[in-house]
């Protein structure tokens, strides 16, 4: 697939059967230097680096493994949030006149609606404040304790934006991972064999859901859980994943440490990664969290493969960009989303392909710092 110039590598799709002698077998093994073809015998191999035309076509390739990169991305998303929004989030300029404390305030109807099983968590807010006193009595006055506070202050931070983040991350692996650069994504032993943008409902209680009572009497939604987006990878071996940067707003308090993996001070970033581990030790997990609607390929899209170019020209590529966000999102962006996208769009390019030339992900823990961040009382539990 060509992309102004550069070249798209769509890598093997399935492990079905031995490239030479066509067999199907549970053990086929991956040529261990491009990990494109896979054979069922190492005289399978043979033959065909020698009568096959394996070697002309063979190119050795570098692989990094979504355990170990993922943290990364994270903490991109979060320093994303920082670059190219003019409006903060009301919740973040305004003090919180109510008490919406964890475990203590029950949710509530939210003010308009018709439903009354249309319930969050409401956050009323009064007078504005500045930045400075973000996380302190002054913004939040009733809060239960400090860390109760800093809490509210991180949810609102993560609130919204969902579908851009992934979208952002799934355009800087696709440019840094399957054009030119000889390297790949991996989980496990298991090449990626294709990933996208994944899109449907996050199940959450009303006691998790935020709505804002802003000072004008109107009402601000917080993110909703049934218009939700995540990023979703495939392996050769047919094993799903799921990477989500946007559940920490409704308490789904899952983070990473931040300091392996970048210089700015940020101590945490929020990130799910449901990987095998979580999916053994929870069953089931994701079908009662996720319910998916649809999915879309990022790097199997020819649009998205037009759309790359050198980092100095990418801005170029915007309107296309633009079109493909609209045709997804099936409605019009407005004029902040296209103000602040191209600044993530080419922050996420430059941060994770200089990442990927300088190898920095050899100097990152195969384990993350993880944690999770739970409310006083609270109880580690499946949701």
């Amino acid at each position: 697939m060509s992309a102004n110039g550069f070249k798209v590598h769509i890598p093997l799709q399935k492990v079905q059967e031995c490239y030479v002698c066509k067999k199907r077998d549970e053990k086929l093994s991956f040529c261990a230097r491009c990990w494109n073809t896979v054979y069922c015998s190492p005289e399978c191999q043979k033959n065909d680096w020698k009568d096959g035309g394996h070697k002309k076509e063979c190119v050795e390739v570098k692989r990094v493994d979504l355990e170990v990169i993922y943290p990364f991305l994270a903490s991109l998303c979060y320093l994303c949030r920082s670059v190219g929004i003019n409006k903060p989030h009301p919740g973040l300029t305004h003090r919180i006149i109510n008490s919406p404390n964890p475990g203590v305030t029950l949710p509530e109807p939210v003010p308009g609606s018709n439903d009354f099983e249309d319930q969050a968590m409401i956050v009323r807010l009064g007078e504005q404040v500045s930045l400075q006193n973000l996380g302190t009595p002054t913004w939040w006055p009733t809060a239960l304790s400090e860390k109760v506070r800093n809490k509210m202050l991180r949810r609102i931070t993560f609130d919204g934006f969902d579908f851009h983040l992934h979208w952002a991350v799934c355009f800087a692996l696709l440019d840094a991972f399957y054009t030119e650069q000889k390297i790949r994504l991996k989980y496990k032993t298991s090449p990626i064999a294709d990933f996208g943008l994944a899109h449907g409902k996050f199940r959450v209680t009303s006691q998790d859901r935020l709505a804002y009572v802003l000072p004008d009497g109107s009402v601000r939604r917080g993110q909703d859980p049934d218009d939700h987006w995540w990023i979703y990878f495939t392996t050769m071996k047919g094993e799903e994943l799921i990477l989500d940067f946007g559940v920490y707003t409704w308490n789904m308090a899952m983070f990473i440490g931040t300091a392996p993996y970048v210089k700015e001070p940020l101590v945490m970033a929020p990130a799910v990664f449901f990987n095998r581990m979580l999916n053994q030790n929870v069953p089931n997990i994701t079908t009662q969290l996720y319910t998916e609607k649809e999915r879309f390929s990022v790097l199997k899209d020819k649009d998205m493969a037009s759309a790359i170019l050198d980092y100095p020209q990418l801005i170029k590529a915007m309107p296309l960009c633009f079109e493909w966000a609209e045709n997804k999102l099936k409605r019009k962006l407005n004029t902040e989303e296209k103000q602040f996208l191209p600044y993530w769009i080419r922050f996420m390019f430059m941060r994770v392909g200089d990442a990927m030339i300088e190898e920095q992900w050899k100097k990152w823990p195969e384990i993350p710092p993880q944690g999770i961040d739970i409310d006083p009382n609270e109880t580690l539990r499946t949701r």
